[in-house]
């Protein structure tokens, strides 16, 4: 069984919404935890920072919906002779490796300072979360998908911060 220190907990858009509007009415230690849940502290390092009750309290917030466990990564090997690795057909093109290389490279160039600025500019409103928040928009590996991911994004944080705040937030980061 695993150990329950190694969990990783992160907030939930419920959690979010919490610690933006204050309107849950959490007791003091419990928007604390709420606070230091970051999606990449376990529950050891959040005892280290809370104190003895973080497992009770994160568990609660739990309950509540303010956070979700992380999913723990699939250990293979050893650990789980059961797993077999998962057969994919892929149909190859015929595409120089460089010119695919190049392609690829332009695109990470293109879109790192709009992903950089996209931090920045989300970071004072959802602090460590921020890369939480936009991580589909930092994952996203082609333009579409990094438009589609920006679109996703500005509509979340409409939520919290209302449609013309998030508008005015996030101008500027499509790409040319």
């Amino acid at each position: 069984m695993d150990d329950p220190g190694d969990r990783v907990y992160r907030k939930t858009d419920r959690g979010m919404g919490e610690v933006k509007s204050r309107s849950g009415g959490l007791s003091a230690r419990s928007r604390t935890a709420l606070i230091l849940v970051n999606g990449v502290d376990t529950l050891a390092a959040l005892r280290a920072k809370i104190g003895p009750d973080a497992e009770a309290l994160v568990e609660a917030l739990e309950v509540q919906g303010h956070v979700a466990l992380v999913a723990p990564p699939v250990r293979g090997g050893a650990d789980s002779p059961d797993l077999q690795p998962l057969q994919v057909d892929i149909a190859v093109e015929s595409v120089a490796p460089r010119e695919a290389e190049m392609s690829a490279a332009e695109v990470r160039e293109r879109l790192a300072p709009l992903r950089r600025e996209a931090l920045a500019r989300l970071a004072p409103h959802y602090g460590p979360d921020a890369a939480v928040v936009a991580g589909p928009l930092l994952q996203a590996a082609n333009i579409e998908a990094y438009c589609a991911a920006l679109a996703a994004l500005e509509t979340k944080v409409s939520v919290y911060m209302g449609r013309k705040q998030a508008v005015k937030l996030l101008a500027g980061l499509k790409p040319d």
